[in-house]
Formats: structure tokens, sequence, C-alpha cells
């Protein structure tokens, strides 16, 4: 081989390297499937009190918290949405839905996006309603498809927080397992 050969055949094999990348890239992002989220197995845990129902006054209210794990406190946010969600609770037409806020992709924390035209602009993802959106990678998460990734690199759906109504006040006393799924994409 001469060295006029490797002087072309370098160039060639890095276009060819990226666009293989690129459009195994684009297959995982907008064609491969995701899990999607099922009946959730919780793992007991403290009984937090998180708000009370006087704090949520109307559908798309968030009050993010910490909930307290042996390896150091899980940063999770309750939401009061408009319909039932899998794995939240309802009582007397108020439905409430709690997700940790730990991304599933790679451990970026999530912000609840309340104006879905904004996070059309900063997620690039477009939506009719408010979603969790990961700022790091641009994932997001659909709350009213039970913490569902719909789109950007995240594979596996937010884990929801067990939440229980007692009188006027919601409590977290427990967490769905896997708390972080194993496969990172």
């Amino acid at each position: 081989m001469r060295r006029r050969d490797l002087v072309f055949l370098l160039p060639v094999g890095a276009a060819l390297g990226f666009f293989t990348w690129f459009g195994v890239r684009t297959y995982n992002l907008r064609f491969r499937p995701r899990p999607e989220p099922k009946e959730p197995r919780w793992k007991p845990g403290p009984k937090v009190l998180v708000a009370r129902l006087s704090e949520l006054p109307a559908p798309w209210s968030v009050k993010p918290f910490l909930y307290p794990l042996p390896q150091g406190p899980l940063q999770s946010i309750l939401l009061r949405t408009p319909l039932p969600v899998q794995g939240g609770v309802s009582v007397n037409g108020l439905h409430l839905v709690a997700f940790s806020r730990i991304c599933t992709h790679q451990g970026c924390t999530v912000n609840f996006v309340p104006d879905p035209e904004a996070g059309s602009l900063l997620y690039n993802y477009r939506s009719e309603t408010p979603f969790l959106g990961c700022p790091c990678h641009f994932g997001a998460f659909d709350p009213l498809k039970a913490g569902e990734a719909v789109y950007g690199p995240p594979r596996h759906p937010l884990p929801r927080l067990r939440l229980e109504v007692v009188g006027k006040e919601v409590y977290a006393t427990g967490h769905e397992v896997p708390l972080r799924p194993l496969e990172v994409s």
C-alpha cells in the first residue's frame, strides 16, 4: 500500500464510520421501540409527607420533594394530573402521580415543562400537554402515560413513587422497582 492510497482511504473510512454511527443513532432515536410502563412493583419505604392537597389547586400543579433512600435522598416530583395515571392515586376526582426526577438515560435531573409551546423549542418535542424534560440530552417523558419516555435518547420510563392520601395530606410510601434500569442507552 502506498502513502497516496492511505491518504485517500483514511477520510473515506472516517466518512463511512460517521454515516454508520449516524444511521444507528437515528434508528435508536426514531424507530427503536421503547418499553412501555407496566403495573408497578413497589418496594416499601418510609412514609413521608409530600404535600397537602391545598398545595395542588389545579391540574398540572407540581410539588418537588426529596424521598429518603438508604443511598441518599431521591429527587422526586408530585403532579396533579387531569386524568388518572397508572401507578398514581385518585381521590374524589383528584388525580395524583409522583415520579423520580432522575433521567433513565444518564442520570440527569428532569424538569417539569408546563408550557408545551416552550417545550417544543427547548426540547424539540411537540406535545399537547405539559411533560417532564431532561435538559442534558433533550429527552421527554409523558406524565399521562405513566412517565413513558416519548422522545430523545431515554429508553425507559421514569420510576414512580407510591402515594397514599390520608385526609388532606399526600404521603409517599415507597418506590417502583427497579429504581433505575440496568440498561443505559
